[in-house]
């Protein structure tokens, strides 16, 4: 019954109140990611190097990326099952919900994969010196191997 009751939002409620009960979550998520990325910056500012907070700038434009793409599938999903909502076709909306994630999964182990391989070319590219060379590297690893999630999160951060 709840299941139908979430499916039936927009047929059912004002416009106004079931764009704010969806929109609630969206911002949330985008909360949380400007958390994370704050919390980043904070606790290695604790450490009071700048090379290594200059290391979470430079790899920004990579967690960026991984946002880029995650957002892509999530609006161009999100339109696809719009539509398919309300034509009453409950289970193509499913499917298409379905191939958004496992999309985002394939494209970010793809993108991780490229990322970790031409780490060098991007480092030098993004403007990394030889001060921070090895800060950026390690943390630029960590945010590469993190993007099938990143993707993932940010697509559905957009279908919900």
């Amino acid at each position: 019954m709840k299941r139908e009751k979430t499916l039936d939002v927009f047929s059912t409620m004002p416009v106004s109140r079931a764009v704010i009960k969806n929109a609630i979550p969206a911002m949330v998520a985008m909360l949380m990611v400007l958390i994370y990325n704050l919390a980043d910056t904070f606790f290695i500012g604790q450490t009071h190097n700048a090379y290594q907070v200059a290391a979470v700038s430079l790899a920004t434009p990579v967690f960026l990326m991984f946002m880029a793409v995650g957002t892509i599938f999530g609006i161009g999903g999100t339109s696809v099952i719009s539509r398919a909502m309300g034509e009453g076709k409950t289970e193509y909306a499913k499917k298409v919900c379905s191939f958004c994630m496992w999309a985002c999964v394939g494209v970010g182990i793809i993108m991780s994969a490229l990322f970790l391989l031409f780490m060098d070319s991007i480092l030098l590219l993004i403007g990394a010196s030889e001060d921070t060379w090895g800060y950026a590297k390690s943390y630029l690893m960590i945010v590469s191997c993190s993007g099938v999630f990143v993707l993932i999160s940010n697509c559905y951060s957009n279908i919900l």
